[in-house]
């Protein structure tokens, strides 16, 4: 088998320089260092710095994002958006971590609360007189031990 896309034990790996069109519809995981076009069902996702999805994901597990993601993410778990990540679509997860330099351009919602935003920076306090914002708090990630593809050796 190739060295660019390597299957094993319910894994894809997608080698940098490859594309991949169309819909994966189960995988325990998926490793991208190349490009998926097409819609993504998987259980835990690692894009590296190199590499590309366009078209809908969904992650039932947690998912790590160096490189770029364009059109819908939905992540149950946790999301880790790393410094070098690109998010443009809507984003909606169990958890969020971001890194500086990570961009987002989308909305954001809790995938736990339904539509609830885990940002509320439009909306009125129940007197109305001013914006229920939460203020702003520097927040230190501890370094994570993830099930999945993150804590796996590759």
């Amino acid at each position: 088998m190739s060295e660019a896309v390597k299957t094993e034990a319910n894994k894809l790996c997608v080698g940098k320089g490859v594309t991949i069109k169309g819909a994966l519809l189960q995988s325990e995981t998926v490793i991208v260092d190349g490009v998926l076009e097409g819609d993504i069902t998987v259980d835990n996702l690692l894009v590296r710095e190199t590499g590309t999805i366009r078209g809908r994901v969904s992650v039932s597990h947690n998912a790590e994002i160096f490189g770029k993601v364009f059109d819908k993410l939905d992540v149950r778990g946790l999301l880790m958006l790393r410094a070098t990540s690109r998010v443009e679509g809507n984003v909606s997860c169990g958890m969020l971590g971001i890194e500086q330099g990570a961009t987002i351009t989308g909305g954001i919602s809790s995938a736990t609360a339904g539509s609830q935003s885990l940002a509320p920076y439009n909306r009125q306090d129940a007197r109305g007189d001013k914006p229920a914002v939460t203020p702003a708090r520097r927040v230190d990630l501890p370094a994570l031990d993830m099930p999945g593809p993150m804590s796996a050796a590759i």
